[in-house]
C-alpha cells in the first residue's frame, strides 16, 4: 500500500501543476492581448494626429500666403499714388477737367463677333 499513496500524491501534485500552468498561461495570454490591444491603439492615434499635422501645416502654409498677399495689399494701399491710379483705373474717377472714355478690351469684342 505505501507504493500507491506516493502514486497518488504525485497525480495530485502533477493536476495541480497543470491546472496553476494553465491558469498563469491563461494570465499571460490576456496581459498580451491587453498589450498588443494598447499597442495598436497607440499606433491608431499616433497615425490620426500625424493627418491632423499634416492637414495643420498645409493650413499654416495657406494662411501664410494669404497673410503675405494682405501685408503687400496693405502696404500699397498706404501709398497714396497708388490708392489714387486705382480709384482712377477701377471705379473711373477723373481729375478735374479730364475725360474719360471707356474703350471695349479685346475679350469683349471677340465674343460679340
Amino acid at each position: 500500500m505505501s507504493t500507491t499513496a506516493p502514486r497518488k500524491v504525485v497525480k495530485k501534485k502533477k493536476k495541480k501543476n497543470w491546472l496553476a500552468r494553465c491558469l498563469l498561461c491563461v494570465v499571460l495570454l490576456g496581459a498580451s492581448a491587453f498589450f498588443v490591444y494598447n499597442i495598436v491603439q497607440e499606433g491608431v492615434t499616433t497615425y490620426s494626429l500625424q493627418v491632423d499635422i499634416n492637414e495643420a501645416k498645409t493650413q499654416l502654409a495657406q494662411l501664410k500666403k494669404e497673410n503675405g498677399s494682405l501685408v503687400d495689399q496693405k502696404e500699397k494701399l498706404e501709398d497714396e499714388n497708388y490708392v489714387k491710379n486705382y480709384a482712377r483705373g477701377e471705379y473711373m474717377i477723373s481729375k478735374e477737367g479730364e475725360q474719360i472714355f471707356h474703350l471695349p478690351s479685346n475679350y469683349e469684342t471677340e465674343e460679340k463677333k
